[in-house]
């Protein structure tokens, strides 16, 4: 696997270029143990014919655009891997906090601000490569972005019709193989042999709602098992009790939100399963003959 960045110079100055965060100083042999692990979640999401194009470009000693745009995020994402091996040293004497007389060691909320932010940085920054290879003519879509479009949310643009995520390709990827689980639980068994015919129905109450339930799950469940780094701010509730995530959300109470609104889509999708069966009542059979009290002759 070839790595986007030279050991020709000892130092890091070819991620400070790209980046603007570190020291030149730090010795790039330091950080390519996190580079390559950066580099095979990228090839994991873009594709490796994708990245072997980037690989081209970079030998080439071109400046493109697409080579920017994987380069960065591999730049990000190394640097939050490798920072939080750094900021403690170890000595005969144990381990120790770095500090020396030009820098003063940050507070531990100083340090956690900056993961978040990093981190959200660097998934952003895969979000804009993912939408460059979407956008470009030039560029195929991976497998990665292609396994999901069988499901009753097979996009983001569906998605985004019941919760708006800022237009992160990136999150519905990390969400869909719940909405996947969901189907194959959930849906299933509610709708039947039926299950590929509303499929295919477009713009049905019955399609939607299913819809609806799927998101509103893979939402509840993200949010419980996923990074909150991941989420825009405005899907999250503020922290007030229960379980916090480390950025002041309150994990439960969001989760719970979503889980509300998907019970009461799959309740109205119930609702609507049994309109659509015909209910078949038999005529009374008429039997007695002259006999009988109540017949008169």
């Amino acid at each position: 696997m070839k790595i986007l960045f030279s050991k020709e110079y000892d130092d890091s100055s070819e991620l400070l270029e790209l980046s603007g965060l570190n020291d030149a100083d730090i010795k790039i042999t330091h950080l390519w143990p996190s580079l390559r692990s950066a580099t095979r979640d990228i090839i994991n999401i873009i594709g490796k014919d994708n990245y072997q194009k980037a690989v081209d470009l970079y030998e080439a000693g071109s400046n493109d655009e697409f080579l920017e745009l994987v380069r960065y995020p591999l730049v990000l994402d190394a640097f939050r891997k490798f920072s939080p091996l750094t900021d403690i040293k170890f000595t005969e004497n144990g381990r120790q906090f770095r500090a020396d007389d030009h820098h003063k060691a940050p507070w531990e909320w100083q340090i956690n601000k900056s993961d978040a932010e990093m981190e959200k940085a660097y998934y952003a920054s895969v979000d804009e490569l993912i939408s460059f290879i979407t956008e470009s003519e030039e560029y195929d879509s991976s497998e990665y972005m292609l396994q999901f479009t069988g499901l009753y949310v097979p996009n983001l643009r569906v998605f985004q019709d019941f919760v708006h995520i800022n237009n992160s390709h990136l999150l519905y990827y990390k969400l869909a193989p719940a909405m996947r689980y969901f189907e194959e639980t959930e849906i299933i068994n509610r709708v039947g042999n039926k299950f590929a015919e509303y499929k295919e129905q477009n713009n049905s109450r019955i399609k939607k709602l299913i819809q609806n339930a799927c998101v509103h799950y893979a939402m509840s469940d993200g949010i419980n098992k996923l990074s909150n780094q991941l989420f825009p701010e405005g899907l999250m509730k503020a922290e007030r009790t229960g379980r916090k995530a480390t950025n002041g959300y309150d994990v439960e109470s969001t989760a719970l939100h979503y889980d509300r609104i998907k019970d009461s889509a799959l309740l109205s999708l119930e609702q609507e399963i049994r309109k659509t069966k015909t209910v078949y009542v038999p005529r009374r059979l008429l039997n007695f003959d002259d006999k009988d009290g109540f017949v008169s002759t």
